[in-house]
């Protein structure tokens, strides 16, 4: 039985007081939901976390605070998942706050018994499917991918059962793009999707920049490593599902391997160095387009296939 209604992660490195204003914030925020503050730190050296400790102490807060190395975000979120033991999770980032959202969404998933919790996209009339109790993990996966709704991870919840028995977990190993694959995955089990009429407002002012960025470079292709993965993942549990796969495939992996060409052009790359990055990991076979693909996508890569030093990113 979980212990808590919601278990709050928060990966931490070097934020300052920022972590511990998140936690007085939050729990004054909530006072009529039992929240489970876990703090994920990775090696921070400017004495936050001890503050967080602190705080959590302090206040009678239940929570904890764990040293989970110097290794990527995506590692930190797995120990918090593996710690939790609230109902539901929800991720907290210093750098990318969001107001007033964990009430509303708990109250929401304790009436739907659901397991995703995010805000309704905005919609207009075409698109009016996609804020139905019927809905489908995969519906919003092809929605995702054609840029018909958007989602930030950092302003949704999960459902902590569901997680754990459909073996969700971030890929370790990567450092850019981790948590659109981890929302991929997630809505690849099916899971059951609430959709939340209140639309959360970002904190600005109580944001932090902290320490957990990574450089670009030649890891942006760990985004698309990952989306290989969850390729792989749509094609194990929706084998059948034409449209889903199609859009992955035609679209979706495209759209990142030309995403990560702009990024690495503009860093000053020259378009023969990535070519040859391309070649030696066999990403060019996966460039490639069909009657799913975008025109405008479609576009860019028969100019980067056939004059690639006159692409412009």
């Amino acid at each position: 039985m979980a212990k808590a209604d919601i278990s709050v992660i928060i990966p931490s490195k070097n934020n300052g007081r920022k972590t511990v204003e998140i936690i007085d914030k939050l729990s004054s925020e909530n006072e009529n939901i039992n929240i489970e503050f876990i703090v994920t730190d990775m090696n921070s050296t400017d004495g936050g976390v001890l503050g967080a400790l602190n705080m959590i102490k302090q206040k009678g807060l239940s929570g904890y605070v764990i040293q989970s190395g110097g290794g990527t975000v995506s590692s930190a979120l797995n120990t918090g998942i593996y710690k939790a033991g609230g109902k539901y999770i929800t991720f907290v980032y210093p750098s990318r706050l969001y107001k007033n959202y964990i009430s509303e969404y708990f109250s929401l998933a304790e009436e739907k018994g659901a397991d995703f919790i995010f805000a309704a996209p905005e919609t207009d009339e075409g698109n009016r499917i996609l804020i139905s109790d019927g809905v489908t993990g995969e519906d919003l996966v092809v929605s995702l991918i054609h840029s018909s709704i958007t989602m930030d991870f950092t302003a949704v919840m999960f459902n902590r059962e569901f997680l754990i028995d459909s073996g969700v977990r971030f890929y370790e190993d990567c450092r850019i793009g981790y948590a659109e694959a981890f929302i991929y995955n997630v809505l690849l089990r099916s899971p059951k999707v609430a959709f939340s009429k209140i639309k959360p407002e970002r904190d600005y002012k109580n944001e932090s920049i902290g320490d957990n960025a990574s450089n670009v470079g030649n890891n942006c292709f760990e985004r698309f490593e990952a989306m290989i993965k969850v390729f792989s993942v749509a094609r194990e549990y929706h084998k059948d599902d034409k449209i889903l796969l199609e859009a992955l495939e035609f679209q979706k992996l495209p759209s990142v391997i030309m995403n990560c060409i702009d990024k690495l052009l503009s860093e000053g790359f020259r378009s023969s160095s990535i070519k040859k990055i391309m070649k030696n990991k066999d990403y060019d076979r996966y460039l490639d387009f069909s009657r799913y693909t975008k025109s405008d996508l479609r576009n860019k890569i028969l100019l980067w296939k056939t004059v690639p030093w006159f692409y412009k990113p």
